[in-house]
């Protein structure tokens, strides 16, 4: 799914989804499911009291394309793991962070300033041979880089009710938009309720 000018984010992987969330909760109470109604009421309570071990059960991996300075957001969130590309040992990329509404001279000085980074980044690398892991210090911060996010349902619920609220950065709240549309795909029921309970979109 793409995600401002030149960002993605997809999910690859996951294991579990509601039924998971389901088992691991009724194993509490020593009961069965009864209904499709029933559990929802069940997955409501749970994200409404604030219970969310069972959630746990539930796990995703997203390949993350985004602008430096948002990753290192996301990075505050630790209950996770995170895979990122190094430029210790890739050559950056020439691609980078461009705001929407950014027109004329404005968007010229922008891409401007970030060619001017590159064109001295690669010169550093290749003419200069000076190695990447310090040639990279003088790339923006709005260079695109990339990672895996392993994460489990509960800490994601977390990261979504911090991401998605209004005072959070646009860049990484569009981010976790996406994230949230990509896991309600596998468990509509556990992020339907997350969302109108918690986030109170919906019905």
């Amino acid at each position: 799914m793409q995600v401002l000018n030149n960002g993605s984010v997809t999910l690859i992987e996951h294991m579990g989804g509601d039924q998971a969330v389901i088992r691991n909760a009724r194993r509490c109470w020593r009961s069965e499911s009864k209904s499709e109604n029933a559990d929802r009421q069940l997955l409501r309570h749970l994200i409404k009291a604030g219970h969310k071990t069972p959630f746990e059960a539930m796990t995703f991996t997203f390949d993350v394309k985004t602008p430096l300075f948002v990753a290192r957001q996301w990075f505050r969130h630790r209950m996770g793991s995170f895979n990122e590309e190094s430029l210790r040992y890739c050559v950056a990329l020439r691609d980078y962070y461009i705001p929407q509404g950014l027109e004329g001279s404005l968007l010229e000085q922008w891409n401007k300033h970030n060619n001017v980074a590159f064109d001295f980044y690669e010169e550093l690398v290749g003419q200069h041979k000076i190695v990447k892991e310090q040639a990279r210090s003088v790339l923006p911060i709005g260079i695109y880089t990339n990672f895996y996010w392993t994460v489990n349902g509960s800490s994601l619920m977390n990261f979504l009710h911090l991401r998605l609220d209004r005072h959070a950065q646009y860049e990484i709240r569009v981010y976790a938009e996406a994230i949230l549309e990509l896991v309600k795909e596998v468990a509509p029921i556990s992020f339907g309720e997350f969302e109108r309970e918690v986030l109170n979109i919906g019905e």
